[in-house]
């Protein structure tokens, strides 16, 4: 009999080299969506950490300011001028700063913390002259428990705070914020007042407060409630708060 020559693929043949590409196409396809995942997640990581350092450096940027009063002059002791003359003045006494004061507040729909320092006003250059805080120099920010979403304040509008957002709920969601105040580090200036302190029948000596906020912010992606990262940060208000007064 006279050999046939085989020409082309056999049907078993055509099956394998089907099963071999589409096996090496799966795996392939694997790769690539695994690939793409990561890519997603790792932007999604990098967007909501940007997002927290972006939100707490504003916290920490405004909070240097907090308590700046503006006229330094107002808390010291000013001689009298001009005296014996028709325009004389009498000496002027140090005020308290009226800025000092660091309060937080909660309740059930949102966690804040408010503070206040001097600024000047639109198309001035002038700080309030008795050291006593106007609307405009009230600040603070407040995580919102519902939306999701961190607020700085920018002065009182309305005879209401005028909170601005600094997160986007549409791309990351702060599910927690802490926030809190230490005050446990203070110093007594008791030898700088004229009479005696802290003895049996006076008041107690003055101190210097140093205060220290402390904030965490917890913050997920709003595509992918797994991507969460956590941020910490602290802030030494450099305006000390004086506690407690002289005897008279």
């Amino acid at each position: 009999m006279k050999p046939v020559r085989q020409r082309g693929l056999g049907l078993v043949e055509l099956m394998v080299g089907i099963t071999v590409g589409l096996i090496v196409t799966a795996g392939a396809s694997i790769m690539a969506v695994n690939q793409i995942n990561e890519h997603r997640r790792l932007m999604l990581e990098t967007q909501v950490q940007q997002d927290l350092r972006t939100a707490a450096d504003l916290l920490q940027q405004d909070l240097r300011r907090a308590g700046y009063r503006g006229y330094a002059q107002l808390g010291v002791w000013a001689p009298p001028a001009a005296v014996g003359s028709v325009g004389e003045q009498p000496a002027a006494m140090p005020s308290a700063n009226q800025f000092t004061d660091v309060a937080k507040v909660e309740d059930g729909d949102f966690r804040a913390l408010t503070y206040m320092y001097a600024r000047t006003l639109p198309n001035t250059v002038d700080y309030s002259p008795t050291g006593t805080p106007r609307d405009v120099e009230h600040f603070g920010f407040k995580w919102d428990k519902n939306t999701k979403t961190l607020y700085l304040q920018i002065g009182v509008a309305n005879d209401r705070p005028n909170w601005q957002p600094i997160t986007d709920p549409d791309s990351v969601r702060i599910t927690a914020f802490e926030v809190n105040i230490d005050d446990s580090q203070s110093v007594s200036v008791g030898d700088f007042c004229d009479k005696p302190c802290d003895t049996p029948g006076t008041s107690a000596c003055p101190r210097h407060v140093v205060r220290e906020v402390s904030f965490t912010i917890v913050g997920e992606a709003a595509h992918d409630a797994k991507v969460k990262r956590t941020l910490t940060g602290s802030e030494r208000l450099r305006t000390d708060k004086i506690s407690g007064a002289c005897p008279a």
